[in-house]
């Protein structure tokens, strides 16, 4: 999956043996997230 800037990822929730992760899912598919290339917005 090729996301840009602005994507939304829905069901976020933290993979629970990693705190440097997430798992949420783009366009029906699952994938995982390193918190280190996102920033909290609102």
């Amino acid at each position: 999956v090729n996301a840009k800037v602005g994507t939304v990822v829905r069901n976020i929730r933290l993979v629970h043996d990693n705190k440097e992760q997430i798992e949420g899912r783009i366009e029906g598919q699952q994938i995982v997230i390193l918190t280190k290339y996102l920033r909290k917005q609102g």
